[in-house]
Formats: structure tokens, sequence, C-alpha cells
């Protein structure tokens, strides 16, 4: 009997932890659910916005000069709409700001502000305004990284103006901004024109010895609709460059992202002009010393169809293919190496070039490299060579029945 007594007890000793399951809920009207936060320079006589929330002393004036205005985007409860809805004169969104000395200062300084806690679990955008990126993102790089709550899949990007622009844009296709532009950088990535390069993607590059980190470069039009202009990329925390929308498709040719999703026009003899599509890519790189410096050998393949040609009279012949693809090789490879050469001249691999480096040359890299910064200042002046072979699968059924007739 005292045996069984026993038994339950321990019984009921083992279910008691799995009771506690919910002792810490907090109900989803309760919290502030943050969507999308900006990240701007604060403005002269912004500093009369901050509070003495975290400050035990007064601070020395001068370092207002450092000052950051958060701008953030808070869901409503209730108006969020979900699938297909009526329109609603009721925002779903609350823009916020609050100046301060860190990101966390910002925050606390914008929780004084608020009845319900800030909640990051559902954040899907950060913005870096171009002044702040170019400055150094230490800090933001810092608190992300801490932040529990941040997922690694969050996007971050960099806006060629102010950030807090963004936060305030209301395009006509989502009624919530942050939704918006958390699909076009999602849609562009299926459409073959972004890389996967999203918040934990950057921490593993800037991470990495031998490889630099870059993000998405956007632009707010005037219909409030946002454009991906570029790359953004960074040497350690300061950004230091820019692409062009085309030289994506370079970075992702090189790095072996599929599917292909950026078109090219080229000129032909006689004027006609005509769309190259790719739609595949191969590439393979490799690396060697010769005589006592690192040599990277990139060969890349392309598969893409002709999309479109400017005068219909035009035959496209076997001959002309071949011509044409020729010319397409030649062109890209240009446009290969000077998308190097520029990266090059800002000291920043984010090709990871020197974890090739690193992984298949590791007795030069532990002798002559040891360190990032040393590959830093070693990257501008390595040989990288670049062949191209391009190969046009189809050139449309209107062309090839004109050619069979």
């Amino acid at each position: 009997m005292l045996q069984n007594l026993s038994k339950q007890i321990l019984v009921f000793l083992l279910i008691v932890p799995l009771l506690s399951g919910c002792w810490d809920r907090l109900e989803i009207e309760d919290r502030a659910v943050v969507l999308a936060i900006g990240i701007d320079e604060a403005k002269p006589g912004d500093e009369k916005e901050t509070s003495n929330a975290t400050h035990i002393l007064k601070l020395n004036p001068r370092t207002n000069q450092g000052l950051l205005r958060i701008t953030v985007q808070i869901a409503v409860p209730g108006r969020i709409p979900l699938g297909a809805s009526s329109p609603s004169k009721e925002k779903p969104i609350w823009v916020l700001s609050s100046v301060g000395y860190t990101i966390e200062d910002c925050l606390m300084n914008l929780q004084q502000q608020l009845a319900d806690q800030l909640f990051y679990g559902h954040l899907r955008v950060i913005v870096l305004s171009e002044a702040i990126a170019k400055k150094g993102i230490q800090n933001e790089n810092d608190f992300f990284r801490r932040q529990s709550q941040v997922r690694r899949t969050v996007w971050m990007v960099v806006s060629k103006g102010e950030a807090a622009e963004i936060m305030h844009a209301m395009p006509q296709l989502e009624r919530v901004p942050a939704l918006y532009l958390l699909a076009t950088l999602d849609d562009a990535r299926e459409m073959g024109k972004l890389p996967n390069n999203i918040l934990g993607v950057f921490f593993s590059q800037s991470s990495a010895k031998g490889q630099e980190g870059s993000i998405p470069y956007v632009e707010l039009k005037k219909a409030s609709n946002i454009e991906i202009s570029g790359l953004a990329y960074f040497r350690d925390d300061k950004m230091v460059g820019t692409s062009t929308a085309l030289q994506i498709g370079h970075y992702m040719s090189i790095k072996q992202i599929n599917p292909g999703g950026f078109s090219v026009m080229h000129e032909l003899p006689g004027g006609t002009r005509v769309i190259f599509k790719a739609t595949h890519r191969t590439s393979r790189i490799t690396t060697t010393i010769q005589n006592g410096n690192v040599h990277v050998k990139i060969n890349c393949q392309m598969e893409g169809d002709l999309e479109e040609k400017s005068d219909e009279k035009f035959s496209i012949t076997d001959e002309i293919l071949r011509k044409l693809e020729v010319k397409i090789e030649k062109n890209a490879k240009q446009g290969f190496e000077k998308f190097i050469q520029q990266t090059q001249i800002d000291g920043s691999d984010i090709f990871g070039f020197g974890e090739y480096v690193r992984a298949t040359q590791p007795g030069y890299w532990n002798k002559q490299v040891k360190t990032k910064e040393a590959w830093q200042r070693q990257y501008a002046d390595i040989n990288i060579e670049v062949n191209l072979f391009v190969k046009i699968r189809r050139i449309g059924t209107k062309n090839r029945s004109r050619n069979l007739g």
C-alpha cells in the first residue's frame, strides 16, 4: 500500500511541471506588434525629444551628434485584413517615432509612450538609411543579434533616402506597408531578381573571414512604390558601395543562384535590338596560387531565351544565333569584370572568393593571410579571370514557324 502511494506521488510530481505551460502568456491585444523598423540619423533639434527613461546621469551634449531616430510600424489589433476584404478608412498600422542614442534607447523611449509591451516576433523588415549604413551599423548588428524575438528570416535593406519615408509610404496594392515591402522582396527573390540575403545570411557573410555582407538597396518612388535599385555591400560594418539593378544578376551568376530573372538588350548588325533573358546559371570557382599570388578563375554558363526583337522582318538564323551568343558572352564578361573591379576598389569581397581560398588553399591562408583585415587589403590586388558561356534555348514560336515555312 505504501509503495503504491509513493508511485502516485511520484507521478503527480512529474505531471505538475507540465501544468505551468501558460504561466507567462500575454494576450495579443496586450502587445504592440512591431511590423517594420526604420533607422535614421537624428536631425538638429531632435535631441529635445529624447527621454530620461534610460539615463541615470545627464549625458554629454557633444554626443548628440550620434543620436538616432527610430520609426516603427505597429499593427492595430482587429484592423489587419485577413484575405480579401473591403476597403476601410481605418488605418491598419500606427506609425510612431522616437529619438535616442542607441537602438534600445530609442525603443525604450518609445515604450514609455505606449500602454502595450513592444513585441518583435512579427517584425518583417528593417530599413536603414544610407547615411546610417555608411556611418556604420555595429550598434544595429549588436541589437538584432541579441534580441531573441527577432527572426533571422527578416529582410534588412538600405534606403536611398530616409528610412522614415518608407515607413510612412502608403502603397495602393497593400493596406499594410510593411507587408507590401516584404512581398516586393520575396517576389523578387522568387522571380530570380534578388538573392536570398536576409538578416541571418547577412550576419553569416559578415562574420566570415573571407567574405563581406550585402543586402538589398531600395528607393522610394513618387507613387509610394518601392524599387529594388541594387545591392548595398559592406566592408566590416560600413556600407562602402552599391550595385546597379543589373549587377544583381552578375552577382547571382557568379554565386550560381537560380532561377535567372534579368533581361538584357543587345544590338545586332543592322541596328536590330533583341532582349535576352537568362533562365538558368551554373558557375564554378577555382583558386590557385601563382607566383605567390592568389588567382581566381570563374567559369560561368548561362542559358536563356530570346524574348523580343525590334525588327519583325529580321530573321534569326543559326548563324545569327551563334553570333548573338558570342556578343552576349562578350558584353556579359565586360559587365562581370567591371563589377568585380568595383568591389576590389572598395575592398569588399561580397562573392566570397576568400572563403574559397581558405577552403582550397589552407596552407597559403594560414601563412600569408590569417585575418579578415589582411584579406580585405589583399583582395584589391588578386587576379580574377572570368570565362562565360551562353546558350540560347528558345527563340519564340513566331520566329520558328517563319523559319520552317
